[in-house]
């Protein structure tokens, strides 16, 4: 199935558009990223590093097309990869180079009910914990294909009420061994109050049943493990004025694993956005949620942010994040402090800086493994020129992490020229 499921996705979807083609809205924008690197440590190592001159040729394409019944959004491209001297390593065929993104709505019946399909197709981290850095995409990360299918009924009994059922498929595919594909099956009905003008309550509850695929490479015995999962929730919005709101959620999971002992969770939430002007954003979140491991299984997470927007002008995002991650099969625990800075700030119209400044603290605890520590420091810096084909970048990356086990150690310098054009 693999990679196929998105194609089988996209043409079920473009079929259904075919039907409804009358007074649609399209765009179709095609594009070529042509970009040439020097990296000095291909795997990230501490010793006997690996370079090489690298060249990337990422064909594309983003196609919009909105129709009185459905909206699709596809973003497709190959990215090809050659090396200079590791032709080993060369990313050349079809399975190798795709990235995609498809998003499909459609408006099946009376604005009552609706299908959602999604399919992204990418490159994820293996680990959290493990090797990486910025613009370093070969160390410690998985092809991966994540399908969503979900149809839902939308209906408004009252004026200030509305009930939303929905039925959700997930397939998740990984390319690599070790890691766990799975699908899930979710049901769930939500409840949604007007209570005034400035507040909005809801209620939700759902049942989902998780079924990963067996997997005797795996690196954790159990994370393939079946479980079916129940969740109740309620949650309140608010916007006193105009530039303030608030969020906050508080539920309960309940995992009923089919040959382990049971897990209850305490999943709760709260956040705010103030608008301090027409382009700066501030805010602040608290979460506890799960989320699944590419192959260690659930893991509950939680995360403490604030962050400042800038937007549209300068399109820049500063934040501080502390990180709990609380692997619920395997007997481990991280904790992550980072900050990051990221964004475009434009001399001109068409000439400016974009930057990318990452600094993380990991402390990773299992049982039986030693305990690790380090810190991880990423930059990149480019200057950019807009023309009226595209975009010329030329930038520098640099990284490095320092752990308190030495082998661990490694830095990687990046210097890259790419040319964007856009049709």
């Amino acid at each position: 199935m693999k990679s196929m499921i998105f194609q089988l996705a996209a043409a079920g979807s473009l079929l259904l558009l075919c039907a409804s083609a009358a007074q649609a809205a399209f765009s179709f924008t095609p594009r070529v990223l042509v970009r040439g690197e020097y990296n000095d440590n291909l795997s990230l190592t501490k010793d006997n590093k690996e370079s090489d001159f690298i060249t990337t040729l990422h064909p594309g394409f983003n196609l919009t097309w909105e129709t009185r019944p459905v909206t699709l959004s596809l973003d497709y491209g190959l990215r090809f990869r050659y090396y200079l001297d590791h032709s080993e390593r060369n990313e050349d065929s079809l399975r190798q180079s795709q990235r995609a993104s498809l998003a499909a709505d459609f408006n099946l019946y009376r604005e009552v009910l609706f299908l959602n399909i999604t399919d992204v197709y990418e490159r994820v981290t293996i680990d959290e914990g493990g090797a990486g850095g910025i613009d370093n995409d070969l160390i410690n990360l998985t092809d991966s294909n994540r399908l969503r299918v979900n149809p839902y009924l939308r209906l408004q009994p009252w004026r200030t009420v509305t009930l939303r059922a929905d039925y959700i498929y997930d397939n998740v595919w990984y390319e690599r061994d070790e890691a766990i594909d799975y699908e899930n099956h979710t049901g769930s009905l939500t409840l949604t109050k007007e209570i005034s003008a400035k507040v909005q309550g809801w209620v939700s509850g759902s049942h989902s049943l998780h079924r990963p695929r067996s997997n005797d490479r795996g690196p954790t015995p159990d994370a393939d493990r079946d479980f079916d999962r129940s969740d109740a929730r309620a949650g309140l919005n608010w916007a006193p004025t105009e530039r303030l709101s608030f969020d906050g959620y508080y539920g309960k999971g309940w995992i009923d694993y089919l040959d382990r002992a049971n897990q209850t969770l305490d999943l709760y939430g709260l956040g705010f956005r103030y608008l301090l002007g027409p382009e700066k954003t501030l805010g602040a979140r608290y979460d506890i949620t799960t989320s699944f491991s590419v192959n260690n299984g659930l893991v509950e997470n939680k995360r403490y942010e604030a962050f400042i927007e800038f937007t549209p002008r300068l399109t820049s995002r500063w934040s501080v994040f502390y990180r709990e991650s609380d692997y619920l099969i395997l007997d481990r625990f991280d904790e992550t402090l980072g900050v990051s800075v990221g964004g475009e700030y434009p001399w001109t119209n068409k000439v400016g800086l974009s930057y990318l400044v990452l600094l993380t603290r990991h402390d990773r605890e299992e049982l039986g493994v030693p305990s690790e520590k380090f810190k991880r420091y990423g930059t990149r810096l480019g200057l950019y020129r807009d023309m009226r084909i595209g975009r010329f970048h030329l930038g520098y990356t640099w990284n490095k992490n320092d752990s308190d086990i030495g082998g661990n150690d490694y830095t990687n310098n990046i210097v890259w020229a790419e040319m964007r054009f856009v049709f």
